[in-house]
């Protein structure tokens, strides 16, 4: 195959070329001026020809699955993505994750991994098992270690976060951070130990900070956060020179990638920002592919790289996706198939349906000020628990000012894989509780909406339009609910994520997260 008359980037050189790309066994094989006819030609006359774009941060969980959200990234021109194993490794051990990732070495992208060393929580001891963790790094499709959400544990030096960076860096792969809040004593601290990459800066100046000390630095245009634009416009006097700028939406909610695309429109952000268009088309190919370790093989159009391209107009968005030389992708539609995901049975729910259960007596109120951050209150909110999967412990508080006008509702979609229940009426969480062990998983209100995620009690069984229609209804029914802020999901599935400011219901109890302290610990049912 002959991609014919394009102007090719050429990223090594940061230059703009009017050459041919012949491509052999789903290799380039040539590039530069014509050589003859083929009878397999892309005609590229008047239009760019561009790496594939490589998002080295997703986390393919967020309603849709590793395969659905393919759907919307392929079309986007993303042709490389690196997923996050954590909640598949804690669902089904090495052996239900490796099924998973043999099956999404058969899809129209390149599909890479990476592997957790410790679960997101703040304690050392939810590091993962040595044995485990030596495995997965080794996997050819691992790419880097996951991002360590305990930073503190980092900077303290304890034993087995430090062997699970050891590891990672035995066996030549990156260690990514998320370093939220960490100060620049405390990221000096982090660079020396070892973390290689952060994605988690939300202004310029923090972004300065991380490139300052060696950090590889992933700006995010995200739903949760679309910092992108302003940190951008922050770091202008750098972007020319800084090669360890790199692009992520760090797993956003379904209706962001269906409304912006993924990388694709990261990149185009950019441009609209200010930044140089072959600059920024550079943080989103050969950047992330050298951090990647990918570069030999991905990122730019060289001979012997994989012949995987996107022909695309001045706004880098794709008419036609190749991806080992193949058209997976034109006009905005997928063309290849799927992969079909035999995915591994998860844990049964089992949660009690005793009304007393669910009345809080506690005194401790989160009061959010943001879709993600709560303070301490003194008084108000409603009866919030975080109960087990199997029904074996409870951890109770008060929540104000997410859904202050529910009287029950209880979901899986939680970043700790247990159940949040909410509500004003005790009998009403019970029956929202009781809703969810019919369905095994999901999202239901009393009285009202429910639906299942049958996968992982995460994920939508179905295609990435489905997963887009479930957060749309998730989203209309909690503003009913009273819900104020700009993304459900993540509002949800960061209840229980101990990373985050100020009190977090988790497994342990009631947890203060700046002093680590649990202030009502989580009560044993059985």
């Amino acid at each position: 195959m002959v991609v014919a008359g394009g102007t090719v980037a050429d990223v090594y050189t940061g230059r703009w070329i009017d050459a041919d790309v012949e491509i052999a066994d789903g290799r380039i094989a040539y590039v530069g001026p014509p050589r003859g006819d083929d009878p397999q030609t892309i005609d590229a006359r008047g239009k760019l020809v561009v790496p594939g774009y490589i998002e080295p941060h997703s986390h393919p969980w967020c309603l849709y699955s590793p395969a659905s959200l393919l759907e919307v990234a392929v079309p986007d021109g993303t042709t490389t993505i690196s997923y996050d194993n954590l909640f598949f490794y804690i669902a089904h051990g090495v052996a239900g994750l490796r099924r998973i990732v043999d099956a999404m070495n058969a899809a129209p992208a390149h599909v890479k991994w990476v592997a957790r060393i410790a679960a997101q929580t703040a304690y050392e001891d939810d590091a993962f098992p040595a044995e485990d963790v030596a495995e997965m790094l080794a996997w050819p499709e691992v790419v880097a270690s996951g991002e360590i959400t305990n930073w503190f544990a980092v900077t303290q030096g304890h034993e087995r976060i430090g062997a699970g960076i050891a590891a990672a860096k035995a066996q030549r792969k990156r260690v990514e951070g998320h370093n939220a809040g960490a100060s620049f004593p405390r990221l000096n601290a982090l660079s020396a130990a070892g973390i290689s990459a952060d994605h988690e800066a939300i202004s310029g100046e923090e972004a300065l900070q991380r490139l300052q000390l060696g950090m590889w630095t992933m700006l995010r245009q995200s739903s949760l956060r679309p910092d992108l634009a302003a940190m951008l416009r922050d770091l202008a006097p750098v972007i020319p020179a800084s090669r360890r700028l790199m692009l992520t939406t760090d797993g956003a909610a379904p209706s962001f990638y269906a409304e912006h695309g993924v990388i694709g429109g990261a990149l185009r952000v950019a441009v609209e920002a200010g930044v140089e268009p072959m600059r920024a088309l550079q943080m989103a190919t050969i950047d992330p592919a050298t951090f990647l370790g990918l570069d030999e093989e991905l990122g730019g159009i060289a001979p012997g790289r994989r012949a995987t391209l996107n022909i695309v107009g001045a706004d880098f968005r794709p008419e036609t996706v190749l991806v080992d030389g193949r058209v997976v992708a034109r006009d905005g539609r997928l063309t290849a198939a799927l992969p079909r995901i035999d995915w591994p049975a998860g844990p049964r729910l089992t949660l009690p349906t005793d009304p007393g259960l669910y009345a809080s007596r506690s005194s401790h109120v989160m009061r959010h000020e943001s879709a993600v951050i709560n303070r301490r209150a003194e008084s108000g909110g409603i009866h919030a628990a975080l109960v087990a999967r199997d029904g074996s412990w409870i951890t109770h508080g008060r929540i104000a000012g997410l859904l202050d006008d529910v009287e029950g509702f209880a979901t899986t979609l939680t970043t700790s894989l247990h159940v949040l229940v909410l509500g004003k009426d005790p009998a009403a969480m019970a029956r929202a509780a009781s809703k969810l062990n019919e369905m095994q998983g999901g999202t239901a209100f009393d009285g009202g909406w429910a639906e299942p995620l049958r996968i992982d009690g995460l994920i939508v069984d179905g295609s990435y339009e489905k997963a887009v229609g479930y957060e749309r209804e998730l989203d209309r029914h909690a503003r009913a609910a009273g819900y104020p802020f700009h993304d459900i999901v993540y509002s949800l599935l960061f209840a229980s994520g101990d990373f985050l400011p100020e009190l977090r219901l988790t497994p342990r109890g009631l947890l203060d997260v700046k002093s680590r302290t649990v202030l009502e610990p989580a009560q044993r049912l059985r």
